[in-house]
């Protein structure tokens, strides 16, 4: 029960403070090459004499692209273990019993309130967050391409 929870919660938050510095190193890198990778081909494409030999800039670049991949698949991977944390107490309050079993609940609640998952710098790294981050990247990618369009291609 609630032993066998906190072993398991001291577990996810230690594994998560290990790698925390290593997860914003690669999450940084993974977004400024996404903006190398961006930069590279809006001056590409704005080139005035489109000769073929900035393609090659432009190739050099997309192993940033496999590190953004994997940046994202590492961002969802934990989100995943948090989200998963969350969903623990409503499968212990759905467990059929003939009686109403108050240390069920109990260990119900404070599966709830422990609020287990994944902390980086002290925010805890859901679905929602992962949402979030892709929003604000959205945002932040259709901007830079607006800005590219209309100022550097005058």
């Amino acid at each position: 029960g609630v032993a066998s929870w906190n072993v398991a919660q001291a577990l996810i938050r230690r594994a998560g403070s290990c790698f925390e510095n290593a997860f914003i190193t690669i999450q940084t890198a993974s977004l400024l090459g996404l903006v190398l990778v961006a930069t590279q081909c809006v001056s590409f494409v704005l080139q005035p004499d489109w000769s073929w030999s900035g393609l090659a800039d432009v190739r050099s670049t997309l192993p940033l692209l496999f590190l953004a991949s994997l940046a994202g698949s590492l961002l969802l991977q934990c989100a995943s273990i948090t989200d998963k944390c969350s969903l623990l107490a409503p499968l212990v309050n759905q467990l059929a019993t003939d009686a109403m079993d108050t240390g069920r609940q109990y260990l119900a609640r404070y599966l709830g309130d422990s609020a287990a998952g994944i902390y980086v710098q002290g925010v805890r790294l859901d679905m929602l967050m992962v949402a979030n981050i892709v929003y604000f990247l959205a945002v932040a990618v259709s901007g830079f391409f607006g800005f590219a369009v209309r100022f550097l291609g005058q």
